[in-house]
């Protein structure tokens, strides 16, 4: 019988690498077994034809546009989100059931959780996951177990992340769990030993600092120095860009395009590379050092291996268990890496050997062999909907003590397709100047499928279109505005009587006149962002306090996730934002010098917009002359000099927190800080300055009140980590969405 699958993961085919290759590769392997029609769900139009033309040339696949009007109302995208590609999946098969779904990346397949029927058909594959069963904190872990308890099958690249899975889901039956390693083409029945090839080295996949792919092209005139008939051969077009190295995709380029011996081929299609590969002596897999305790291997060291050449690889426990401690050709530095590139030219004998070890190690790997363990486990796959088995495992016990009662419910729901009548949904109106850290919170609110949005943009704290906030009124049921400023004078004039007001207050409008202009009787409540805060807004104002709360800003942990830090992160201190003067980037300069003083290893980063970018801070005199000191201070100061870097803004702050193993909070005053709680959840420590309410938010673990406090901080550095689970539990955003919540729709 032919199946339906969809596919679906978080890689974009129209960027070439590792995980964009595995959904091509699973997509060939499942239309191969003859067995099934195969729907690949795209997460942009189709572009490119190095991984795209296959798969359209081949009958038994269609490329569904994910991003195509007809799925999103008419609305064009030009490339949707991960959360995005899970609700389409969800809906195609509501509307057309499919027999598997495949999926890859955690936060499509968090979308089928209230969607047991489809969860049922999905064969998940997650490797953007923590790597350690003790990263999760209870909620995590439950999210985990749910994924695994209601899909099909887990696919697991390693028995790293099988052993993982098991540590997260004890009771989990052994049958669910199918090793899916990395697939590569099939051998050519006879391939040239090393001895009949010339003297070729190769590298084929994306440029980018930890693949250590600059170092090996400025290694190389080294070795063509030792090697004068050698060449190098580096395949590929995808060259990041990197933060912590502002000139590395410019110095990439460079180097690909004018070192000598050095031939650039750009954007080859896969079996153009594998012709490439079938003539070099050896491949070259050399990874920063900061890779070596993962779980991942990567797939290009079984297509040296499928073709018959050696590969360089760093020695660490992952490779010395696939390969053995013998394996010849290790190499973890630059020294090492120069010296077995040259000797895996210059003496065959060994690359031979390394190339007999990684082909034994390939042949596990075919497509072939892939496609025959795909018709197996669509053959053994049965979908039966989820019930309560005769014997229920320990755990699930557990939990059935605690919601018996909704599981009952949910089970009658789950019988029966009709379903109870929905409630009236909440439509809010959002008004303010500045949204940007009520945007995290409106998608979660929108999560809880109880409230609509629309949005009335302000141009500044008193500056909007009267005519459209007229408009926008007449349309909603409660009234939000972000920021006690004019918004809230405005609307609590103008609001009609069945309609809610509610405020959240920051800080700066305790200096202004709004929130005293204001109708009072109509606001039926405030929130502030900390209970310093409220102090000092009831200061000022004296609004009525039982109208009053404090629900903290919320912290999106699906957005700052933990990453693997980068080798120097220990060295560096960040900041986000210095602007205006109160940020005191002066006692962060303090700061790097004392550390410098120990370590000239230490840097600072200052994350954000520029200060003199700000016209209204160029406005005033006093906060010019700050400026102007501290920068003539780092200019002026041969030790700082070069140790202060400015990043530019931009929504890449959890790639940048990989960089950063403190982030620093010295101002004279904040009212809650976003960037502690945001460095929090990346794994970076924080060194806070004692600002009023500081310790009531963040607690006083990590308070510091002198320079020589802040310096012992850094300096007695230890891993934590624990952070993120402790600020998760002190700053839920679960919480955070089911307050505001409650406020919008009943009030406190």
């Amino acid at each position: 019988m032919i199946k339906r699958v969809l596919i679906c993961g978080n890689p974009d085919l129209n960027y070439i690498d590792g995980s964009a290759i595995w959904s091509q590769t699973i997509a060939l392997a499942t239309a191969a077994t003859g067995s099934a029609k195969v729907d690949f769900l795209t997460r942009s139009a189709p572009a490119r034809r190095e991984l795209f033309a296959p798969l359209q040339a081949n009958s038994n696949i269609t490329l569904l546009n994910g991003a195509a009007r007809e799925h999103w109302s008419g609305r064009s995208f030009a490339r949707i989100t991960p959360a995005m590609m899970g609700e389409l999946a969800a809906r195609l098969d509501e509307d057309q059931p499919y027999d598997i779904i495949i999926i890859r990346g955690l936060e499509i397949a968090t979308q089928f959780l209230d969607k047991p029927r489809s969860l049922a058909k999905c064969w998940i594959y997650l490797t953007d996951i923590p790597q350690e069963a003790s990263a999760y904190r209870p909620d995590e872990q439950l999210t985990m177990q749910r994924i695994a308890e209601g899909c099909n099958l887990l696919l697991c690249q390693t028995d790293g992340f099988k052993a993982l899975w098991q540590a997260l889901v004890p009771d989990l039956k052994a049958d669910k769990i199918k090793l899916y390693t990395p697939v590569i083409p099939d051998f050519t029945e006879s391939l040239p030993p090393i001895s009949q090839r010339p003297q070729m080295s190769i590298y084929a996949g994306k440029f980018k600092g930890d693949w250590m792919t600059l170092e090996m092209a400025l290694a190389w005139p080294y070795v063509h120095r030792k090697l004068p008939g050698s060449e190098l051969v580096m395949v590929g077009d995808k060259i990041h860009n990197e933060l912590e190295r502002p000139n590395y995709a410019v110095q990439m380029k460079r180097a690909l395009k004018d070192t000598q011996g050095l031939k650039w081929l750009g954007a080859q299609t896969r079996e153009a590379v594998q012709q490439q590969l079938r003539q070099a002596r050896v491949g070259l897999s050399w990874r920063n050092e900061g890779m070596n305790d993962t779980l991942e291997y990567s797939t290009k060291i079984l297509e040296y291996g499928g073709a018959g050449c050696a590969a360089i690889l760093n020695r660490n426990p992952l490779h010395e268990r696939l390969l053995g401690k013998d394996y010849p050709l290790f190499a973890n530095s630059e020294d090492q890496f120069k010296k077995q590139l040259v000797r895996a030219l210059n003496e065959p004998e060994v690359s031979q050997q390394a190339a007999d070890s990684l082909k034994l190690l390939a042949e596990r790997h075919t497509f072939s062999a892939r496609v025959i363990e795909i018709q197996k486990w669509m053959n053994d796959t049965s979908y039966a909907l989820i019930t309560r088995p005769k014997h229920q495992a320990p755990l699930a016990e557990q939990v059935l003590k605690v919601v018996g009662p909704a599981l009952k419910l949910y089970q009658r729901l789950v019988a029966s397709p009709k379903q109870p009548p929905t409630k009236k949904t909440i439509r809010v109106l959002v008004a303010g100047h500045d949204l940007k850290f009520f945007t995290p919170l409106q998608k979660k609110l929108e999560a809880m499928g109880r409230l609509e949005f629309i949005t009335d943009q302000w141009q500044g704290h008193n500056l909007h279109d009267k005519s459209k906030s007229r408009a926008l009124l007449k349309q909603a049921d409660v009234i939000f505005c972000e920021w006690c400023l004019g918004n809230l004078k405005w609307y609590s004039h103008n609001k009609i009587p069945h309609q809610r007001l509610v405020a959240r207050f920051h800080l700066q409008e305790r200096e202004l006149p709004y929130l005293a202009e204001a109708n009072w009787k109509q606001i039926d409540h405030i929130s502030y962002v900390s209970e310093f805060i409220r102090r000092e807004g009831q200061k000022a104002f004296s609004f009525p306090f039982e109208k009053t709360s404090v629900i903290p800003n919320l912290l999106d942990e699906s957005k700052f996730t933990p990453k693997k830090k980068t080798a120097d992160a220990r060295y560096t201190l960040g900041i986000i934002g210095v602007a205006p003067a109160r940020k005191r980037l002066d006692r962060a300069l303090d700061l790097l010098e004392a550390l410098l003083e120990e370590d000239n290893r230490y840097c600072l980063r200052v994350k954000g917009k520029h200060p003199l970018e700000y016209d209204w801070l160029l406005k005033r005199e006093d906060e010019r002359e700050y400026y102007r000191n501290v920068f003539e201070r780092i200019n002026s100061n041969s030790r700082l000099r070069h140790k202060v870097i400015f990043d530019p803004p931009g929504d890449d702050v959890n790639e940048w927190f990989t960089m950063i193993g403190y982030i620093l909070s010295p101002s004279d005053f904040e009212s809650f800080h976003m960037a502690i709680g945001e460095g929090l959840l990346t794994g970076s420590k924080p060194i806070i300055w004692d600002w009023e309410g500081a310790s009531e938010i963040w607690g006083e673990k990590w308070i510091i009140r002198t320079v020589e406090e802040a310096k012992q901080a850094v300096i007695d550095y230890s891993p934590e980590n624990e952070l993120r689970t402790e600020i998760k539990g002190i700053l839920s955003s679960q919480e955070t969405s089911q307050k505001w919540l409650d406020i919008i729709q009943k009030g406190p």
